[in-house]
């Protein structure tokens, strides 16, 4: 399966998904936090589940608002680059998106992104 399953998504309907990926993965230290921190327990799944659906959220809103955008390409940039590394070498079409929006989020907080438009020009 390569997309979350978003009916059930928030319940931790996805970690099947996540724990198919770290089956075999090249960086094993990697894939050994992940079942620790995330896979272990049914709960721990669903914190999971809502800690990603809140973090992508929250980096949405700040980019579009131009709310604390730096704060917000650093997160998105972290949130990118877990998901990058947990796809390993399996799934090379979820790499190039990954890869891209990293380096999107690197160019935009070189550039000082929002400070133009948006609220943080308006704050700061």
């Amino acid at each position: 399966m390569r997309h979350k399953d978003l009916r059930g998504f928030v319940k931790g309907g996805a970690m099947g998904w996540v724990e198919s990926l770290t089956k075999d993965h090249p960086i094993p230290p990697f894939a050994r936090m992940v079942q620790n921190v995330s896979l272990s327990s049914q709960k721990r799944r669903v914190v999971t589940s809502w800690l990603v659906v809140l973090g992508e959220f929250s980096v949405g809103v700040s980019l579009v608002l131009g709310l604390l955008t730096p704060v917000g390409l650093i997160v998105g940039f972290f949130l990118n680059f877990n998901y990058f590394l947990l796809a390993g070498l399996k799934d090379q079409g979820e790499q190039g998106q990954n890869l891209m929006m990293m380096l999107s989020s690197v160019v935009l907080f070189a550039t000082g992104a929002g400070m133009t438009w948006g609220i943080d020009a308006a704050l700061f």
